[in-house]
C-alpha cells in the first residue's frame, strides 16, 4: 500500500512539473533565452547569431567595467565618510551603460523579427535585461 501511495505521489508530481503553464497554447516549452518558439528562418538565425556574438564581447567589457565600479562602491562604503554624490554617480554610470547596451541589442533583434515573432518575443523580454 505504501508503494502505491508513493507511486501515485511521484506520478502526480511528474505530471504537475511537466504541465504547460499556458494550457498548451505554446508549441515549445520556453527555457532561458531559447529562441525556438520564434520559428526563425535560416537567415534570421544567422543574423541573430551575429548579434549575440557581437554583444557577447560588448557585455564582457561591460561586466569588467561593472566589476571595477563595484570595487569603487566598496571603497566608498569602507571610507570613514560616505560620499553620497560619488556613490550615486557610480550607480548611474553602471545603470546607464547597461541600459544603453540593452537598447542597442533589442533594437538589432527587433529589426530581424516580423510582427508575429515580436509579439512572441515580447512575452520573454525581461530575461534579456542586463544586470
Amino acid at each position: 500500500m505504501k508503494i502505491l501511495k508513493i507511486f501515485l505521489l511521484l506520478s502526480s508530481l511528474f505530471l504537475f512539473l511537466n504541465a504547460d503553464d499556458d494550457d498548451g497554447h505554446h508549441k515549445y516549452k520556453h527555457s532561458y533565452k531559447n529562441l525556438e518558439y520564434l520559428d526563425l528562418n535560416t537567415q534570421q538565425i544567422e543574423k541573430m547569431k551575429e548579434i549575440l556574438i557581437d554583444f557577447k564581447y560588448q557585455y564582457k567589457e561591460f561586466y569588467e567595467f561593472k566589476e571595477n565600479q563595484e570595487d569603487r562602491l566598496k571603497d566608498i562604503i569602507k571610507n570613514d565618510n560616505f560620499d553620497e554624490k560619488q556613490y550615486l554617480e557610480i550607480l548611474n554610470e553602471i545603470k546607464s551603460k547597461a541600459s544603453f547596451l540593452e537598447v542597442q541589442r533589442m533594437k538589432k533583434i527587433y529589426t530581424i523579427l516580423d510582427e508575429k515573432q515580436r509579439k512572441k518575443f515580447s512575452k520573454y523580454f525581461k530575461e534579456w535585461e542586463v544586470e
